[in-house]
């Protein structure tokens, strides 16, 4: 998997980041002094971020590694791809859907701490809410590690998700830095269309699994995809 994708997969889908997102970064401590001050803030904070999900990258690796040596991946990916168009045809139903009681009570555990943090108006509390952030749960993030846990090593995994969240940045930093930058109607136009993306990964990572299972495919496809599978050197037949 060429970590470049990270940063375009997490580019693309940042908009996400903005509207679900966007209102925690928004409650950020802000310093009353110049645009360096705020750069800095923005930083501090993202990178706690990028860090939880280069982490998750690394323990999602371990296991994609074991499934590419048991010959499994070309299954996996087909699997994670329709997993991933179920939940886009399935999502507004599953918004009415009454939230497990664990999921309710880790969300209510992040938002405490966060609240604790958000008080001390610190770098290290910054760093700390940024962390915290990365551990919310979110259908993008785990669409990105859908992809990671498909890469060639631990490390490799690791880096996606790293590309993936220093892609979601440019957003993240301007609704912090320049919350008017982005406007409402503008958020909202674009996340319209993030199911479409989404649809999109889930049809690619099919494609993926089935030219990984060695089956006959056309030149063209054939090299379009052979980049992004687990063993770039294996020829796909």
């Amino acid at each position: 998997m060429e970590l470049w994708t990270g940063i375009l997969f997490g580019f693309l889908g940042s908009f996400h980041c903005v509207g679900m997102c966007g209102p925690i970064a928004l409650s950020l401590p802000r310093p009353k002094s110049n645009f360096g001050s705020l750069s800095l803030y923005a930083l501090i904070y993202n990178s706690g971020r990028i860090l939880t999900y280069s982490f998750f990258g690394l323990i999602f690796g371990f296991f994609g590694r074991e499934i590419a040596v048991s010959g499994f991946q070309g299954l996996l990916s087909v699997i994670l791809g329709i997993g991933i168009i179920t939940g886009v045809i399935f999502s507004q139903y599953l918004k009415r859907v009454k939230k497990p009681v664990f999921y309710e009570r880790f969300v209510a555990l992040i938002n405490k701490t966060y609240g604790r943090l958000i008080r001390k108006k610190s770098y290290s509390s910054l760093f700390g809410m940024g962390i915290l952030n990365g551990l919310l749960p979110c259908a993008f993030v785990y669409s990105g590690l859908a992809v990671a846990v498909l890469s060639q090593t631990p490390w490799h995994s690791m880096g996606f998700m790293a590309m993936f969240g220093i892609g979601t940045l440019p957003a993240m930093f301007s609704v912090y830095a320049a919350p008017h930058f982005i406007s409402l109607d503008l958020r909202s136009t674009i996340r319209k269309y993030l199911p479409y993306l989404a649809f999109s990964l889930g049809l690619f990572l099919i494609v993926r699994g089935i030219a990984l299972q060695d089956l006959t495919l056309s030149v063209t496809l054939r090299e379009s995809i052979e980049p992004f599978c687990v063993f770039p050197g294996t020829n796909i037949q």
